[in-house]
């Protein structure tokens, strides 16, 4: 018997800007990684700050400068 686990571990509150891996690469420069929070650099005005994401499907969301 298989345990499935079927809801993101850190999901995105209602209304909050998501980022598939692509957008996220696009817009963000990672600095470093702990479960399920990564320390970021916006591309567009180099403001660092924290993105966190879930697992599957990986989305990230929740920028916080």
């Amino acid at each position: 018997m298989s345990i499935q686990i079927n809801h993101p571990v850190n999901p995105a509150p209602e209304g909050t800007q998501t980022w598939t891996s692509d957008e996220m690469r696009d817009d963000f420069e990672v600095m470093g990684f702990a479960a399920g929070m990564m320390f970021v650099k916006r591309k567009s005005d180099g403001q660092r700050g924290t993105l966190e994401f879930n697992g599957m499907p990986r989305v990230y969301h929740t920028f916080t400068a």
